[in-house]
């Protein structure tokens, strides 16, 4: 029996012409994790009105881009900047659409959901012509975005190319100004060209357009530059990781520089070995079809506060969290249930039988005497250094990446950094975090 929804093929993802060619300005990170998320896509085909959404974990994306010591840091900046871009996207009868690329982007207890405008659907789903097929591991291998882009514009013309003519070599030509509104060296975002580019109706002068920006809003404006520091780093990017290559020439239109003319050729990586281990690392099981899985940077706090706790290892919590059914909550009250206990001999299956059977209290369950001495120990450890142990915790929780976010919410509720420190305990302080991280509310 078919499923309702349907993940979309993970190693490419295909895109209508119009959507290669749209105007938008974004980084290469978020236009990475849009690539990938357009493969993750959940698609109700019954229900043309149903949101375009897709759900990425951390550990999959830590392999694929980014700082992977820093990816949460990264979503969270990404989730409050994707939201903010205009598309101006062609309708092929000369007139335009603009709306936003990405209606929500939320970095919710380890998972990072992107939701897509509705106006995408035509543009990403059932495609039968006029479309460009995009491989993730060259997608998701560039460093620059302007490579990122390039690739996606040239890609969409090379299957004019024929070996018998010119080599292979196709030709594209594009208007300078409207270039940089493509890979994003012009603020597509800014009012000004919003209601300018509506004025000008079906014929839009991109020049005109690129010189209403300010300078903060438009980047490498004189020919020099935009040679030296976009096109020709994405020409040696494409040339060593992707199977296009290009070479280029300007025009000019009256005394300065208008137009640049592309040579696109069909080529073979010079680093293959780049590609083909990024594909390798597509085409493992954790990265196909991760929405079926438990990942395991789903819950990272989990695995930081718990591993090492009374022995358990990284492998024990992901039982415990498969068997919560990834409720984190069960599993967390689980370990505090066991650490009430005055002996437990055999404390992992303890702890499975408690989120099994949702136990308030449990008996001794029979197993390793060495394991149930360990935990003795640990809590009467525990409880003789117990002030000394939460102010360990609270250090620690201070370095966690999110603290200055909560740290943000305490000033909005009119305590500074030192007040809060010297108003509770750092036991008050760890309850307020805790509540504050899993949405509740925090009681000042």
């Amino acid at each position: 029996m078919s499923r309702k929804y349907e993940p979309l093929e993970n190693l490419s993802l295909q895109k209508s012409n119009s959507l290669v060619s749209a105007k938008y300005k974004s980084s290469l990170i978020e236009n990475q994790i849009m690539a990938i998320a357009l493969t993750r896509i959940e698609v109700d085909a019954a229900d043309v009105g149903a949101p375009i959404a897709a759900k990425l974990y951390p550990g999959e994306l830590k392999r694929l881009i980014g700082d992977p010591t820093n990816i949460y840091k990264i979503l969270k900046k990404v989730s409050k900047t994707m939201t903010g871009h205009t598309m101006f996207l062609e309708d092929g009868k000369g007139n335009f659409k603009a709306f936003a690329v990405v209606n929500n982007a939320d970095y919710m207890d380890g998972v990072f959901t992107v939701e897509f405008n509705k106006n995408l659907r035509e543009h990403i789903l059932g495609l039968e012509r006029n479309y460009t097929t995009l491989e993730l591991s060259v997608l998701t291998v560039f460093k620059k975005n302007s490579s990122f882009r390039l690739y996606e514009l040239l890609k969409s013309h090379i299957y004019k190319s024929r070996k018998s003519v010119n080599h292979g070599r196709v030709d594209v030509e594009y208007n300078i100004s409207e270039l940089r509104f493509m890979i994003g060296l012009a603020n597509g975002d800014d009012p000004t060209v919003k209601n300018a580019m509506a004025a000008m109706g079906s014929k839009i002068d991109w020049d005109a357009l690129y010189a209403k920006l300010d300078k903060k809003d438009r980047k490498y404006d004189a020919w020099f530059d935009f040679q030296r520091y976009v096109v020709k780093p994405a020409q040696e990017e494409l040339k060593e990781k992707s199977n296009i290559r290009f070479e280029y020439e300007g025009k000019r239109v009256g005394r300065k520089m208008g137009r640049i003319v592309f040579h696109v050729y069909p080529n073979t990586p010079s680093d293959p070995v780049v590609i083909d281990e990024r594909k390798q690392l597509l085409d493992t099981n954790a990265i196909r079809n991760r929405q079926l899985e438990i990942p395991l940077d789903l819950y990272p706090e989990l695995y930081d506060d718990y591993v090492g706790h009374n022995r358990l290892s990284k492998e024990d919590i992901d039982i415990l969290i498969s068997k919560a059914d990834g409720d984190t909550e069960r599993v967390k009250r689980a370990i505090e249930l066991a650490d009430r206990q005055p002996e437990i001999n055999n404390y992992m299956g303890w702890l499975i039988r408690c989120i099994e059977n949702g136990y308030q209290e449990v008996g001794t369950l029979s197993g390793s005497s060495d394991r149930s001495d360990a935990v003795r120990v640990v809590r009467e450890e525990y409880e003789k250094n117990k002030d000394d142990v939460i102010e360990r915790v609270f250090e620690k929780t201070k370095h966690k990446e999110d603290y200055a976010d909560f740290l943000l919410m305490v000033e909005d509720n009119g305590l500074t950094r030192d007040m809060l420190e010297s108003v509770y305990s750092a036991n008050e302080i760890l309850q307020m975090y805790a509540d504050w991280k899993v949405g509740r509310n925090v009681e000042f």
